[in-house]
């Protein structure tokens, strides 16, 4: 197989090892030959150490890191907790992230007869062990048993009769549907009780919950995760740093060396310090409220920035620009009349106008907030001090939102004494989804309209959504001129939010049967 794709063309893949992928491409900034694949076959298809001497000269001993985005690679991470899952998820830039849904999937099967969670002996729990896993596999043994008499009072309380259907722009009750295949609505309905009841049922998981995930990414996103692991603190998070490590080593022999090196335990050791900085200043007592909006611009002074940025492109010095305000309102109302889907973003221009909030959400929550990389997140060990959320419609079923109860208060419980024995970051593990988990996090106007009519759909998990709700509703009070440029939020109520996109996928999957006939 030719290292080409092309040898005439001046767009080409580049087909060479991963390595010598990197340092071919880095050669474009120092070469004066007018084709890559020439420097290639002259300088490194006979020379197999090319590459990496090439690294350790360049990337080790001179430390420019930015030949080490050339690299990529793809890894398969299992078997992991819901702890350490968001440390690595933790990075916005250059790793992209695929993790197995709690929303999908059922976590009631045992695996050599134990349930998925990171057992004690792993989460470095000696000496209390029997008492965080007697506790684990009594929220697992709750799900279990929670998971039926969910689904049997969510039909009950939501009939597929109550129902409409969308069906070319009209809505028809099921009723009165006569051309639509019955098993179409009953899959879909079936499927979307399901999801409901997962909804519901996911915040009994200890954040110890195993998960699987697929990552890939670039060399020098790869080299700061394995350093933000080992510099972590706890056994697990040193385990998969050391496996990250293990894997990426020979496929990347020289470059990944410098997570290990010098350098890199230097890097650790300020992280750890800048992460230190103020402990023992202040007792967290707390917090009331589930989102505070901490800093935004004044109103007019946004508007003013936005609309000039807007039109830099096609006007003079910015200092010159001088639009008149009711100008700059036809402006922002031109924008909200171009945008046809939450696909057209406002655009670069709206990036200035910045935002900083305090989100108090439950974990289960968080763990898709966190996806969103144009975030700027702050947070601290998931624990019990902030209270917990109790399902809706679980807390309807009075036997069930009794035991449910029962089980938050002793995880509250195990969790002061965990962290007096190992501290907080071991204490961790045990706490459900339920429990709330305040957090900092910084955005622009342009990141949050997307993130808004992203996350107010009516198929979104209901505690995200309410999330992003207050958000809108944060903005439109303190910016009601530029709130309307958010025009695909979705404020309706819903019961069974995924049903009319099950519909949609039941609806393909039997013309695509139909036609494979």
């Amino acid at each position: 197989m030719d290292d080409f794709s092309n040898r005439d063309r001046d767009v080409f893949l580049i087909k060479t090892d991963m390595i010598d992928r990197g340092a071919l491409m880095s050669r474009y900034s120092r070469t004066a030959n007018l084709d890559i694949r020439e420097v290639y076959e002259k300088e490194f298809k006979n020379n197999p150490l090319r590459a990496s001497n090439f690294y350790k000269r360049i990337f080790l001993d001179y430390g420019d890191e930015s030949v080490a985005e050339l690299t990529t690679a793809q890894l398969g991470i299992q078997n992991v907790s819901n702890i350490i899952s968001k440390v690595i998820e933790e990075p916005r830039i250059g790793l992209s992230y695929l993790e197995k849904s709690s929303r999908y999937v059922k976590y009631n099967k045992k695996i050599d007869g134990n349930y998925l969670f990171l057992h004690g002996k792993y989460a470095g729990i000696e000496g209390m062990e029997d008492d965080y896993d007697r506790y684990c596999n009594d929220l697992f043994d709750f799900y279990s048993r929670a998971y039926p008499e969910m689904m049997r009072y969510m039909g009950e309380t939501n009939p597929l009769e109550d129902f409409t259907f969308e069906i070319g722009g009209k809505n028809y009750r099921y009723s009165d549907l006569k051309s639509v295949d019955d098993t179409v609505l009953e899959k879909s309905y079936k499927s979307s009780l399901r999801s409901a009841v997962l909804d519901e049922i996911r915040a009994l998981l200890p954040a110890s919950t195993l998960t699987n995930m697929g990552i890939s990414g670039n060399g020098r996103a790869f080299i700061s995760l394995i350093e933000r692991l080992r510099g972590y603190g706890t056994p697990e998070a040193s385990k998969f740093g050391e496996l990250i490590y293990g894997e990426l080593e020979p496929e990347l022999p020289e470059l990944i060396d410098d997570a290990v090196s010098g350098h890199g335990k230097s890097q650790i050791e300020y992280n750890i310090a800048r992460d230190s900085l103020g402990e023992g200043l202040y007792t967290d007592a707390g917090m009331a409220g589930d989102l505070r909006l901490i800093n935004y611009m004044d109103e007019g002074k946004a508007i003013d920035m936005a609309t000039r940025t807007l039109i830099y492109g096609s006007a003079g010095p910015y200092k010159d620009i001088n639009i008149p305000v009711e100008k700059e309102y036809n402006i922002l109302k031109q924008l909200a009349a171009l945008r046809g889907n939450r696909r057209h973003k406002l655009g670069r221009a709206f990036e200035g106008i910045n935002y900083s909030f305090e989100v108090n959400m439950n974990y289960g929550a968080f763990r898709e907030f966190q996806r969103h990389r144009f975030f700027s997140i702050i947070r601290k060990p998931l624990s019990t001090k902030y209270g917990y959320d109790i399902p809706e419609n679980l807390g309807k079923i009075l036997e069930l939102k009794s035991e449910y109860v029962e089980l938050m208060e002793r995880a509250d419980t195990l969790y002061g004494n965990l962290m007096k024995k190992y501290g907080e970051k071991i204490a961790q593990y045990v706490v459900p989804y339920a429990y709330k988990y305040p957090v900092v996090f910084s955005s622009n106007l342009n990141e949050l309209a997307y993130f808004i009519e992203l996350r107010s759909n009516q198929q979104v998990h209901p505690d995200l959504r309410k999330v992003a709700l207050d958000i809108y509703s944060e903005i439109s009070r303190v910016h009601p001129n530029l709130a309307p440029l958010i025009k695909f939020v979705d404020t309706g109520d819903y019961r069974l939010g995924r049903l009319p996109s099950e519909v949609r996928k039941e609806s393909k999957k039997r013309s695509l049967s139909d036609e494979n006939d």
